[in-house]
């Protein structure tokens, strides 16, 4: 039977891309995700492929592949995952349903697809990311709010009914991180605009600083090893004491 391999969603972005970088130095065998087939990093041993986790259509017809090619999977890493600046009343429903599809129903489809090869799996461990926005109101990110806040639930449900399986469940939340939606969030702006917006957020956490994502990568790792063993069910606040402040 060939190795192990761990999974990747939205690897194609800064986070996704500086796990995948952290599991391949660890060694790691990948199977990597994306809606365009993402880069797999220098060295590494594993397949890429795109694939649409919103699209039921497309989950399967990727996991007919991995099934071809992986016997067994013992990491799953959910990131992606999109964002949408828009108050309530500004909020087109198609847009709202496209949020939940993605945020939610995406990393379920994803974990469903995953499940029937982690049970041979020697440490098999899910890690889904979340956000400091999931217990934080935002009036121009109520779609992103609420689907962070059920990527927690998701989460909670899928540790009860895995972990007498043997499947560890973990959540990862991140505050501010340089990359991703904050590069999003200051595009429009003018330089010294986005210079303030980013010395705004930095200043919202303890440590005074956004973090890195390769910081959000070294957590990741962490978790889907075995020193993580009896982790399970819980939520990682990776914030720079940003959930402190409120």
């Amino acid at each position: 039977m060939a190795s192990a391999a761990t999974v990747v969603t939205g690897a194609a972005g800064g986070i996704g891309s500086a796990i995948a970088a952290r599991l391949a130095g660890a060694g790691r065998r990948l199977v990597l995700i994306d809606r365009r087939p993402p880069e797999l990093p220098a060295g590494a041993d594993g397949i890429s492929l795109a694939c649409d986790i919103a699209d039921p259509a497309s989950v399967a017809a990727a996991f007919q592949h991995i099934g071809l090619r992986v016997q067994c999977i013992d990491g799953l890493v959910n990131v992606a995952g999109r964002n949408l600046t828009a108050s309530i009343e500004d909020m087109q429903v198609a847009d709202w349903h496209a949020m939940l599809d993605v945020n939610v129903g995406g990393m379920l489809a994803i974990a469903d697809a995953v499940l029937p090869l982690m049970d041979t799996a020697a440490n098999p461990v899910i890690v889904n990311m979340a956000s400091v926005a999931g217990y934080m109101a935002s009036a121009d990110h109520p779609a992103y709010v609420a689907t962070k806040a059920g990527v927690e639930g998701l989460s909670q449900g899928l540790s009860h009914l895995l972990g007498p399986r043997g499947i560890r469940v973990h959540t990862v939340a991140p505050g501010w991180v340089d990359t991703g939606f904050t590069h999003a969030a200051t595009a429009s702006l003018s330089a010294a605009e986005a210079e303030a917006l980013l010395s705004r957020a930095a200043n919202q956490h303890l440590l005074r600083r956004i973090a890195r994502p390769d910081e959000i990568a070294d957590v990741v790792l962490w978790l889907l090893s075995p020193k993580a063993r009896y982790l399970h069910g819980t939520t990682l606040f990776v914030d720079g004491g940003l959930m402190r402040v409120h």
